[in-house]
């Protein structure tokens, strides 16, 4: 069985990847994935830091974290972002991933599931309208952080009378419309699941 240490930016990727990617990955691949979050502001010091104390203890390292989250390093792309930590460390055991641009992008990829959930047909065409007006593709939805995904989905279920909750809706989204889905409909995170798939040929 391959070990895979998962360092996770916070409580909502901690249990997308506990209840959501640990399951797939020893399901499909028998890939142990364990998830270590770190609370709180994530900069390159403290990611070194913590890197260095797991990549002792496992066959491999890999990283969720969400682009956003280094709102201090300036104008940097999440390619050019895993590029900087993969040279850091120049490691074939340490698989960087940076989330473009943040965790809630993953919740836009099934716009039929909001019909449901709602019981509002306009709902799904209100998450339609949303991927539409960012060029269709789900991985762009961005534009400002005023209108970045969490925010969009903040107001997307205050419209509907609803709160959003982060971390209960993070995982429990995923779960109902399959994780399956958003790899397909998510080209850069599937690259990454793909990936770590691969490790067990390695």
């Amino acid at each position: 069985m391959v070990r895979i240490a998962i360092s996770t930016e916070g409580a909502t990727e901690h249990e997308f990847s506990q209840l959501i990617l640990a399951p797939y990955f020893i399901k499909k691949c028998n890939i142990s994935l364990i998830s270590i979050p770190m609370h709180g502001n994530i900069n390159i010091p403290r990611i070194k830091a913590e890197i260095d104390k797991l990549l002792p203890k496992y066959d491999y390292v890999t990283t969720f974290y969400d682009l956003y989250g280094f709102a201090r390093v300036g104008k940097i792309s999440a390619d050019e972002l895993e590029q900087k930590m993969a040279e850091l460390f120049n490691n074939r055991k340490f698989i960087p991933y940076i989330q473009k641009y943040e965790f809630e992008t993953l919740l836009f990829s099934e716009p039929s599931y909001y019909e449901e959930y709602f019981d509002n047909i306009q709902a799904k065409i209100d998450m339609e309208n949303i991927i539409s007006s960012c060029g269709g593709n789900i991985e762009d939805i961005n534009n400002s952080k005023e209108t970045a995904p969490s925010k969009r989905m903040i107001k997307f279920f205050d419209d509907y009378d609803e709160a959003f909750d982060k971390v209960f809706h993070g995982y429990s989204i995923i779960e109902e419309i399959g994780l399956d889905r958003v790899i397909e409909q998510c080209p850069r995170f599937s690259q990454w699941i793909q990936k770590i798939e691969s490790l067990v040929t390695t």
